[in-house]
């Protein structure tokens, strides 16, 4: 008995919703934002979101 493609959807839309949420707030401000302190914050932030990856990646190994 398999797993039914319904309950895969739910965590699959959370994932792009998510993905969306991060892409949106973080990754696009640090590209395209004016402002110097926004862009510098949204690099921080980005900076940080990588390195708690990084780190949760390296200690599952």
């Amino acid at each position: 008995m398999g797993i039914e493609p319904s309950v895969l959807v739910i965590p699959g839309a959370l994932g792009i919703i998510a993905f969306a949420l991060l892409y949106a707030g973080v990754i696009l401000p640090t590209i395209w934002s004016r402002h110097p302190d926004r862009r510098a914050a949204a690099h921080r932030t980005l900076d940080t979101l990588l390195k708690a990856r990084h780190r949760l990646r390296r200690n599952r190994l």
